[in-house]
């Protein structure tokens, strides 16, 4: 059972304490990343990765249950709109509510949290990663062998129940690993190695902040590709026999389409940095992709009257091209002949040189919107002044956006040549 656990709670170093003896337990058997304070948490998360199994303590600094809003209502007379919770907010939900990470998470508590808003929060965003543990009666230093047992075996449980959680586990151990090399590399190199690759960006007219994001994450998936354990875990993961497949096709369907669409698309924040393959909600029907080189970005951005490149697509635009596919007899796909729908696939093989289509995309909670780029109607050219203010929901990512690219650039590069004749053709094949 390899990985990190990493297990936070005030009274974790306090002598006769049960947290104590937990914590002792569980090193015996497991690497454990002791800590007292939840602020030291948030950092150990970003900095090491992925953990085994992340435990926290419900009420950092207070063993005493809070007072609810229905206490305060009896004291006081006077109804909350809220009802139940805690009078303080708490630190250990705030965390949890602001951070995501991929491990097993165990709540352990005074109180019963599990079923009030917050649990049921937590439970919505975790799913079945997250378990709540009462600090009960029960909880005590001759008991903490029976509870440690419980807890490693709920661990393997899960584990084996998701057997893709040795690939993010390696995958985050491969980044820490090859992240030091490429560090130590450039720092041999030179101490002001960021200044130097930031000056020269800046020379070049592109974003410097953005192109050392870049260029780091080329250097670390060069490191990584080289990694024969992550190669090895990912190859095992791929060829496994385990069948994820869910029982009602529909929903199969529908996880198989999201996992594409996180995969080809990213959601944007309202302060993201204008990128290449950025989508802007032009109206309530149109889209446009920026196209724009990412190095006459940051010149475009910052002059109003300067354009930006962009590609647009319509609503409903794929719905109709592939209406003439259905007939009264056959109004929905699965009623289409089989040669149909194979035609309809084959759509996504962008195989027409004129269309380019977007599945996927992160608009509804079905993703299955499709929308379809025609490269000979789709140009347009929008002022920066304008690009500034558009909605930014998502964008393309690599290397789906250089996909699109290259295709409108052999479109619009295209050169017609007479065909040859038969006679010619016929010569060239004796």
């Amino acid at each position: 059972m390899a990985g990190v656990i990493l297990y936070a709670d005030d009274h974790i170093y306090s002598d006769n304490r049960p947290e104590n003896f937990l914590y002792n337990e569980l090193r015996k058997d497991l690497p454990v990343l002791g800590i007292e304070n939840l602020k030291f948490v948030e950092e150990s998360t970003k900095s090491i990765g992925a953990f085994k199994a992340v435990i926290l303590d419900w009420q950092f600094g207070n063993d005493e249950p809070e007072e609810s809003f229905e206490d305060i209502e009896k004291e006081i007379g006077i109804p909350n709109p809220i009802t139940q919770g805690s009078v303080k907010e708490n630190e250990t939900f705030t965390f949890l509510n602001e951070n995501d990470f991929y491990s097993l998470i165990y709540i352990f508590s005074q109180e019963h949290v599990e079923n009030s808003p917050q649990g049921e929060a937590l439970k919505e965003k975790f799913g079945d990663r997250i378990r709540f543990k009462i600090k009960d009666a029960d909880f005590t230093s001759a008991n903490i062998s029976i509870i440690k047992t419980q807890i490693l075996k709920e661990i393997n449980d899960w584990e084996t129940q998701n057997r893709n959680l040795s690939a993010p586990i390696k995958w985050s151990e491969a980044i820490n690993i090859a992240i030091q090399k490429v560090f130590k590399e450039l720092s041999s190199a030179s101490d002001n190695w960021l200044k130097h690759i930031y000056a020269s960006a800046d020379g070049d007219g592109v974003d410097p902040e953005l192109f050392v994001i870049e260029l780091m994450q080329l250097l670390l998936a060069e490191n990584l590709l080289q990694d024969r354990q992550l190669i090895k875990t990912i190859r095992d993961e791929g060829n496994s026999e385990t069948d994820y497949e869910l029982a009602d096709k529909s929903d199969y369907d529908k996880s198989i389409s999201r996992l594409f669409s996180i995969l080809s698309y990213s959601n944007l924040t309202s302060d993201a940095p204008l990128m290449t393959g950025d989508v802007c909600v032009i109206d309530q029907e149109t889209f446009g992709i920026i196209i724009t080189p990412e190095c006459d970005i940051r010149i475009i951005k910052n002059k109003p009257n300067y354009e930006f490149e962009l590609l647009t697509f319509k609503k409903g635009a794929f719905q109709n091209r592939v209406r003439s596919f259905f007939s009264k007899s056959e109004p929905t796909y699965e009623d289409l002949e089989s040669n149909k729908q194979d035609t309809l696939r084959k759509y996504f093989n962008q195989n027409e040189p004129r269309l380019h289509f977007l599945p996927c995309l992160p608009i509804t909670d079905g993703f299955n919107t499709t929308m379809v780029i025609d490269f000979r109607l789709s140009a347009k050219r929008i002022t920066s002044s304008t690009v500034n203010k558009l909605e930014r929901p998502f964008k393309i990512n690599s290397p789906f956006i250089q996909q699109v690219r290259q295709r409108y650039l052999s479109y619009i590069g295209r050169v017609g040549v007479p065909a040859l004749p038969n006679n010619v053709k016929d010569w060239n094949l004796k």
